[in-house]
Formats: structure tokens, C-alpha cells, sequence
């Protein structure tokens, strides 16, 4: 059934891969920038980086990954913001208990949390914010 799923939007996942290397590095360079260098809390940090970078994904994504029309920026960034908001839920958390559980760096947790938001992006989007059958 994955493997099936997989030949069937191989070139779509690997759209979705190339985005999100992409969006991973500017989040993770981000980070190291208002955490490392900028000395703030790593919440705000991770908050800033994870802002700024859901921007870029959207378009990147909308464009590249999932190729919709000037049609869909009406609509599809409401249901992007629902998505945003659960990710940003599982960043911050899996960041969190990264640093005062596992006492790892903030840049152990915001690498952790890439793997499940890639994840629930991709079926998010796929599904649900870039879906032509869903209605706004």
C-alpha cells in the first residue's frame, strides 16, 4: 500500500522533499541566527524561524510541489493556517521537551520535529489545503 503510494506521486514527493530541504535549511540557519547569534530564548527562536519560514513553504509549495492557480491563494490560506497551527503545536512541543527533558540543544529539537511536520504537511496539504475538491 506505501509502496504503491509512493510510484504513484513519486515526482510530487520529490517536489515536497526538494521544498523542504529547502525550507529545513532556511528554518535551521534561521534558528542558529536568533538563537546562536542574537542570544534569544529558544522559543522565540524557534517561533521566529517557524514564521518566517511558513511563508516561503506556502508559495514554494502551492507553485512547485502541488502546482496550483492564482485560484487558490484565495483559498488555500485559511486551510494552510489550520495546518500551520498543528504544526507549529508539534514543533514547539517536540522542541520543548527536547531541551528541558532530554536537555539536547534547541537545534536537536527543531531536526526532530522536521521529520513528524514533514509528515503531517505533506497529507495536510496533499488532502486538504491544496485539495481542488475541498470547498473554502
Amino acid at each position: 500500500l506505501i509502496l504503491r503510494y509512493v510510484k504513484t506521486h513519486k515526482q510530487q514527493l520529490l517536489r515536497f522533499g526538494l521544498v523542504g530541504a529547502f525550507t529545513f535549511s532556511l528554518n535551521y540557519s534561521l534558528v542558529f541566527l536568533f538563537y546562536g547569534k542574537l542570544m534569544l530564548d529558544y522559543r522565540i527562536a524557534v517561533s521566529g524561524a517557524y514564521f518566517f519560514t511558513v511563508v516561503v513553504h506556502f508559495f514554494l509549495n502551492r507553485s512547485f510541489t502541488y502546482r496550483q492557480s492564482e485560484y487558490f491563494l484565495a483559498h488555500a490560506p485559511l486551510r494552510y493556517c489550520v495546518m500551520l497551527v498543528i504544526n507549529y503545536l508539534i514543533t514547539l512541543t517536540t522542541v520543548t521537551v527536547t531541551v528541558n527533558i532530554l536537555k539536547l540543544t534547541p537545534y536537536h529539537g527543531v531536526f526532530f520535529s522536521a521529520f513528524a511536520t514533514a509528515l503531517s504537511s505533506f497529507f495536510i496539504m496533499k488532502y486538504f489545503v491544496f485539495n481542488q475538491k475541498v470547498k473554502s
